[in-house]
């Protein structure tokens, strides 16, 4: 595997710097209640401060992109969870086309899933860090010549 991140001292991938959103959505209580807390808690260890985690509900799955959308827009986080089951967002392809469309138009990682999204949401935004930083000395270099 290609070391793309920033890791912490433990070998964990760090989100010291990074803020979150996280879309629980109504019909998915269960599921919610299921994951909402060890997601916060995964995050929190790797290194986010829990005051850098915003929780949102959304009343249905009909509601997720928007939810996401204020989240991207009247926030500054790095990414967005939406709390559900992910085959249940598969069958929902104008939902998945939403969201989509959202991660193309903010630059932003949005995932579907539960608590097991936190490690992968925190390596694609150190990736997309990475990316921003290299892609920032690259146009200073090119300006340069």
């Amino acid at each position: 595997m290609i070391d793309s991140g920033v890791y912490m001292g433990s070998g964990v991938l760090s989100a010291a710097n990074m803020k979150f959103g996280v879309v629980v959505v109504g019909e998915f209580y269960d599921f919610s209640q299921l994951h909402l807390m060890p997601l916060i808690e995964e995050l929190v260890q790797m290194g986010c401060p829990e005051q850098n985690i915003v929780v949102r509900n959304a009343p249905s799955i009909f509601d997720v992109v928007i939810t996401a959308q204020f989240l991207a827009e009247y926030t500054d986080v790095d990414a967005v969870v939406i709390l559900m089951p992910e085959n249940r967002m598969i069958n929902a392809l104008p939902i998945m086309n939403g969201i989509i469309q959202l991660q193309l138009q903010w630059n932003m990682v949005v995932t579907v899933g539960g608590s097991e999204r936190a490690a992968q949401l925190v390596e694609m935004v150190n990736m997309q860090y990475e990316m921003v930083s290299t892609a920032a000395d690259n146009t200073a270099e090119s300006s340069i010549s």
